[in-house]
C-alpha cells in the first residue's frame, strides 16, 4: 500500500500533468485525427453503398441492391424524374462533428470523454419524405417493415409515371415488401470504429 507522502506525490505530480496544455492541445489532436479517419470511412461507405448508388442513378439506374425483379428503388418509391432522394441524407451524415466534453487521469494518461452529434431517427426520416405518401419516410419504410405494394410495382418508360420508370398496377395483389440493411448498419459500424479510438470513451446517447 502506498505510503501518504507517495500518495501525496503522486496526485500532486498528477494535478500537474493534467494541466498541462501542451499535453491536453496533443490529446485533442490525437481524438480529432482518429475521429477524421473513421468519419472518412464512414462516408466512403455510404457512398459505395448498393442503395446509395442505386438511387442515386435515377430511372435509368440497375438494381444493384438485388431487390426487385425488374426496375430499380427510385422508380418503386416512385421519385420524381431528376430528383436526388440521397442529397438530405448526405448533408446531415457530412455534418456528424465530435465534441470533446472532459477529461480525466486514469492510470495510464489521460481518458477522454466525448460525444458524437450523429443525426437522430426523426432529423434521418424528416430528411426522407415518401413522395407518395405524407408524413411517411421511404428510409424508415426500406429499413423496417419494408416498403409495401411490391406486387403491384410495374417497371415501364412512361410520362405519366413520377419517375418515368414505373407505376402502379392496382389489378394485381399488393404482394411483397421491399426491405433492406442501409444507415442504421453504417452508424453501428462507425460506431464501433469510434469506440476503438485510444484512451477514449464514446457516449452513446446519439445512437
Amino acid at each position: 500500500m502506498a505510503s501518504p507522502l507517495s500518495r501525496s506525490i503522486r496526485n500532486s505530480l498528477l494535478s500537474q500533468v493534467a494541466k498541462d496544455r501542451q499535453l491536453i492541445t496533443r490529446g485533442h489532436q490525437a481524438i480529432q485525427q482518429q475521429y477524421n479517419i473513421a468519419h472518412k470511412q464512414f462516408m466512403n461507405d455510404f457512398e459505395e453503398h448498393s442503395v446509395t448508388r442505386e438511387l442515386r442513378a435515377g430511372s435509368s439506374g440497375s438494381n444493384i441492391t438485388g431487390t426487385l425483379t425488374q426496375g430499380n428503388l427510385f422508380g418503386f418509391i416512385g421519385f420524381e424524374e431528376g430528383y436526388d432522394p440521397i442529397k438530405n441524407i448526405e448533408k446531415l451524415l457530412n455534418n456528424i462533428e465530435i465534441i470533446i466534453k472532459r477529461r480525466q487521469m486514469g492510470k495510464s494518461g489521460f481518458i477522454w470523454t466525448y460525444i458524437i452529434t450523429a443525426p437522430s431517427s426523426r432529423d434521418l426520416y424528416s430528411a426522407t419524405p415518401m413522395p407518395w405518401a405524407k408524413g411517411s419516410s421511404w428510409l424508415q419504410e426500406l429499413e423496417g417493415r419494408g416498403i409495401p405494394n411490391l406486387g403491384q410495382y410495374m417497371h415501364k418508360k412512361i410520362n405519366s409515371s413520377r419517375s418515368g420508370a414505373g407505376f402502379q398496377n392496382t389489378n394485381k395483389p399488393e404482394g411483397g415488401r421491399v426491405r433492406i440493411s442501409y444507415i442504421k448498419s453504417l452508424l453501428s459500424k462507425f460506431e464501433t470504429n469510434l469506440n476503438s479510438i485510444d484512451a477514449s470513451r464514446v457516449s452513446k446517447s446519439y445512437f
